[in-house]
């Protein structure tokens, strides 16, 4: 499967740890849509925990893509996040796994990688809502049917 990512921050809590400057955990909810190679576009919704310390960190969430036949994959993941020099874009980098699916992706096992990029900072007063973009690259088997 290779496909691409975009979408935007729905929701983003950071809770100061206290421990370091600038040392905060939390969550993120996204929403956006996923581009397949063969032109089949469905949605894309995340939720997941953040560790950062400066915009520097780690992630770990679910995702699901949700097909316009109805039908979902079900992905859990984990990465990196690594500010660039003038702090955006920011890097993303990851693996993950199918973990499983509905309908004609009933049974879906296998793993996968991203890379992208954090386009623009989440902000609840402004326009800007964190968007990213990222790649998808993997593979993944189907039971028979």
């Amino acid at each position: 499967m290779t496909c691409k990512v975009s979408a935007y921050i729905i929701n983003m809590e950071l809770i100061p740890v206290g421990d370091v400057q600038g040392h905060a955990v939390g969550y993120n909810h996204r929403k956006g849509l996923v581009y397949f190679e063969n032109g089949e576009v469905a949605t894309y919704t995340y939720w997941g925990t953040l560790d950062l310390i400066k915009g520097k960190g780690s992630f770990k969430g679910y995702s699901i893509f949700t097909f316009a036949d109805g039908f979902l994959i079900v992905k859990r993941m984990q990465g990196t996040l690594e500010p660039g020099p003038k702090v955006l874009p920011i890097s993303v980098k990851g693996t993950g796994e199918f973990i499983s699916g509905t309908g004609r992706f009933q049974g879906i096992k296998g793993d996968f990688k991203i890379t992208g990029k954090v386009l623009t900072p989440f902000s609840k007063e402004k326009e800007t809502r964190g968007d990213i973009c990222f790649d998808v690259s993997g593979s993944y088997t189907l039971p028979p049917k």
